[in-house]
């Protein structure tokens, strides 16, 4: 593990991010099998003659969102990291202003800030980041995984990212059930007389992570777990191999 230059520490940020995201989804599985995940109620409705099981979600422990905001961390810092870097090749005192930077628009202010934080970096380095911008996606920008990485690293500055359950899967039978969506998970009923007869056993609830529950954006940030694991995948497979180059003595491992 190389530290100090070049592509060094950006690679040994992307491997603690590796480490806090297999903490992040062993979280996730230890929480989802156990009696944890969910609070399972039963009753009879005598009047309408039914069986009645709710399923709610329980809270995601704090510990699934501190794993994930630790490895955010160490994907965004690596990338102003890179720039530091990047910002060495032309000055040996780079400006404080350096960062590696992340825009979802094209505007005249945007790209004046653009130019302040990548000032002494190569103008092909340059040219890479640009490439890379999340703007270049048009009104898809939100797709964008360094978009969505930028965000939830916003997010922790102030906020610990938040988790929530989305979708409760479950096996359940005889198929003759009613289904009601609530908030927070479903409502299910059968006929009285097949109550003897019924199973219900829930699975792993879909999740969701992003803005906490009380966020005040209109469109709130909600990525599910595949959407967090492809952002660390772009990072270490499409951003990083791009400035290899400029680092000639870099070892990936």
């Amino acid at each position: 593990m190389v530290f100090g230059g070049g592509l060094g520490n950006l690679e040994s940020k992307i491997g603690r991010a590796y480490k806090h995201l297999k903490e992040f989804d062993s979280l996730i599985v230890e929480h989802c099998r156990s009696s944890d995940a969910y609070s399972i109620t039963k009753h009879d409705d005598l009047v309408n003659q039914r069986h009645i099981i709710r399923c709610e979600f329980n809270h995601i422990p704090g510990d699934i969102h501190l794993s994930l905001a630790d490895a955010i961390y160490c994907l965004r810092s690596g990338l102003d990291q890179l720039a530091w870097q990047l910002a060495l090749l032309g000055n040996p005192n780079p400006s404080r202003e350096v960062m590696f930077p992340i825009h979802a628009d094209q505007s005249p202010k945007g790209e004046e800030r653009f130019r302040k934080l990548v000032w002494d970096m190569p103008c092909e380095a340059v040219a890479i980041i640009k490439s890379l911008q999340p703007y270049n996606r048009g009104s898809a920008y939100r797709d964008d995984p360094l978009w969505q990485l930028n965000e939830l690293s916003n997010i922790d500055k102030h906020r610990i990212p938040s988790g929530r359950a989305t979708d409760a899967n479950f096996n359940a039978s005889p198929v003759v059930f009613l289904l009601q969506e609530l908030d927070y998970g479903v409502e299910m009923s059968w006929p009285l007389a097949l109550k003897d007869s019924v199973v219900f056993e829930p699975d792993f609830p879909s999740m969701v992570f992003g803005d906490p529950l009380d966020s005040s954006n209109k469109v709130p940030l909600e990525l599910t777990r595949q959407d967090i694991a492809n952002i660390y995948k772009h990072v270490r497979e499409d951003v990083t191999p791009r400035f290899a180059r400029f680092f000639p003595v870099s070892s990936t491992p």
